[in-house]
This record gives C-alpha cells, structure tokens and sequence, in this order.
C-alpha cells in the first residue's frame, strides 16, 4: 500500500500538537511553579532537545535499513507512556527526567514522519514538505491554545488530555501505516538514475543548510523562551505574549499559500532560503528597539515571515540532494540539527541574558541571522549548479 498523504499530515497535526503543549509551557512552568532559574530552566531544555537529537538521529538511520511500521510503533509506544508517567510525576526531578524521554521519542516519531514524505510519488517533495509544514504549524496553534486553556486549570489534566492525542495517533499507525512497509534499499535498482552518486557540491550545501538551521533555531528559540520573561518584564500580559503564537500561526497558513501558489510556476526553494534568513535578521532589529506591544507584533510578522520561507524550503531541498537509498538519514540529520538548535536556544539567551543583557541578546540575533544570509548567498551561487538531484519524475 502507498503512502497516503492525508494520513500522513493527519499523524503529523495530532503529534505537533502533543509537542507544542509541552514544550512551550517548559520555561513558564520550570521559572515560575518549580521555581528553577532561567539557567538551570536552558540546561533542562538542552537535555531535552539532545535527547530529542538522539531520537531523531536513530530513527532517521534505521528507517533506511529496517521495518517502517515497526519503527513508527517504538516512538509512539515511547512518547505515549512518558506522557501518562507524566500525568501523576510532573514534580522536580521527575519532570525534567521524563521530559527526556518524551524530546526522544517526539524526535523519533518526527523524522520518521518526514522521512516518509520522502516516499510519496504522487505529488512534487516540494509540495509535501510544504503541505507537511502547514498542517505542522496548525498544529502548534491548536496545541498553544490546548495549553493557554488547560495549563491554569492543572498541569495534570493539560497531560491528560495529551495522552488522549497521543492515543489516537497510536491507533492511526496501528491500523492505517500497518499496511504500508518500504524496503528502502530496493529503491536504488529501479533505475540507472539512481545510481547516481552525491558528489562534493552536495554535501557542501546540504551541511552547510544544516550548521545554518542550528544558527537559525538558536535564535528563534529566544521567542519561545526567553522573550516571554522579557514581556513579562515589560508589563505585557502572558495572554499577549500567546497572542503573539496565535497570529504566528495564521500567518503561516497565509504565507505558505502563497509561496505555495508561485511555487507551482517557478522554482523558489533557493530564494526562500536567502530571503527568508535575512528576514529573521530584521525581525530582532525590530526586537532592539521593541518596548510597546504593537512592536512585538512588528516582529513577529517579520519573523513568522522568515520561518514560513526557510523553515519547509530545507528539507525539501535536503531531499532533493540526498541519494535515493539514504534519505531517511538525511531527513535525520534535518530534524537532529534542528533539535540542536533548539537545545541550545533557551540555555545560549540565558547566559547572554544575565550576564550581560536582553539587548545585546537582539544584537547578537541580528549580527548571526545576517551573516547566515550571506553565507547562504555566496554558498548556493558557487554550488547550486553542480549537485546532483534524486527525485523522481
């Protein structure tokens, strides 16, 4: 049975919700009920996400060698019984333990989750990725707001209500991928065309995306941590800062339409990529001179901008230039370096924070994210013609 992408997308919401309701409440809940400093609040979150990193490295290299369906259950059976776990041990250091193991299986359901989007024939990757991507992010909005509603009621009945997602996901793969086993290997012998080897020029762009996409997380993980203390400071309303998320996420929706849209006439990938990074860059010079609501909403426009081009553009990108009987693992080492990223955001913002300061925090993310664009320039301009692709059609 072939991969279906309505499954796929289906299976992709309902765990991007279960992640998003646990991982933006981490920093509030450790700073503020366990009473954890923002330091120590980093170091968790660091565990976290190279745990996160190790589940998406392994599955990403097995899901190339073994059975899909059996690797699909592992992550679901993992995540699912550290979100019960968590529903009665949600103290310290029960939390940030099973917080571990839930950054572990999360990563391992999701690269298993683009990996598969890899095998989908019936559409261009590109419009995989991108339509992944969209229901990805719906995803992330739903869960916020699961948590703003849930989260003041008790921290227990929020993890309850995750449980019963992850059950339901449970019971897709169970009965729907049961069906579906890809012997990845097989797939280079189909064709004289997929014997094609990665040459130089593809490995320089593929890493050099994936050193760029832990730059690119370090930074942005500053929103979904840090900056909610710094509003707080401000006189700004965690309501307003939820807000903020919730605007995010309609303007993903909004913006992937249209590259979505001009996507199907031109080739936009290497442009979304530039263009985008250098919008992450003026989105934290906004954030230099933010004191007012009005300009935290400047910038997260600026930003959810930046996130909508590049974000869905690297793995689709990263697809195109792995060879035929190694995507798994590349897709991998997409959701490995992205978890990177994310460790060490909330731990690199904490340091800069108290010892020196929030601005120079927004110096440093303007400087990164702008010399990353040039980077990305000068890169994709010497390499772009020299790779080979594997995708079919």
């Amino acid at each position: 049975m072939q991969i279906r992408l309505k499954w796929l997308c289906i299976l992709a919401f309902l765990n991007n919700v279960g992640y998003s309701c646990v991982w933006p409440l981490t920093t509030i809940y450790m700073h503020n009920k366990l009473h954890e400093s923002l330091v120590t609040v980093g170091i968790v979150l660091l565990f976290y996400s190279l745990s996160n990193v190790l589940g998406a490295y392994l599955s990403g290299v097995l899901f190339d060698k073994m059975n899909t369906f059996h690797l699909n259950v592992i992550g679901q059976v993992i995540t699912l019984v550290t979100i019960i776990m968590l529903i009665f041990l949600n103290g310290w250091p029960a939390y940030p333990i099973l917080l571990c193991f839930f950054g572990f299986g999360t990563g391992w359901i999701l690269t298993i989750i683009n990996a598969l989007a890899t095998k989908i024939r019936k559409y261009d990757s590109v419009q995989v990725f991108n339509m992944l991507y969209l229901v990805e992010n719906v995803g992330l909005v739903v869960g916020a707001a699961i948590t703003g509603l849930l989260y003041n009621i008790g921290i227990s009945v929020l993890f309850m209500t995750i449980s019963v997602l992850y059950v339901i996901s449970s019971v897709i793969v169970l009965t729907v991928f049961k069906k579906i086993n890809i012997i990845n290997q097989k797939r280079t012998k189909s064709g004289k065309v997929k014997h094609k080897n990665m040459n130089h020029a593809n490995y320089v762009l593929i890493f050099s995306l994936l050193f760029g996409l832990v730059i690119i997380w370090i930074m942005y993980e500053q929103w979904m941590s840090n900056l909610s203390i710094y509003m707080l400071q401000l006189g700004i309303s965690t309501e307003k800062y939820s807000l903020l998320w919730t605007l995010n996420g309609v303007l993903i929706v909004v913006f992937q339409l249209a590259v979505g849209f001009v996507g199907r006439f031109v080739n936009t990938l290497y442009f979304q990529i530039c263009f985008g990074t250098f919008a992450l860059s003026v989105s934290f010079i906004i954030l230099m001179h933010a004191t007012q609501y009005q300009n935290f909403v400047s910038a997260m426009i600026v930003l959810t901008l930046g996130e909508a081009l590049v974000v869905p553009a690297i793995p689709a990108i990263v697809n195109q230039l792995s060879s035929y009987s190694a995507k798994g693992k590349y897709q991998g080492y997409v959701n490995a370096f992205s978890s990177l990223g994310r460790a060490l955001g909330p731990l690199a913002g904490g340091l800069i924070i108290e010892s020196i300061s929030y601005s120079a925090l927004f110096e440093i993310g303007t400087v990164t994210n702008f010399v990353l664009f040039v980077a990305y320039v000068i890169l994709i301009m010497v390499n772009r013609k020299r790779v080979n692709k594997f995708i079919d059609g």
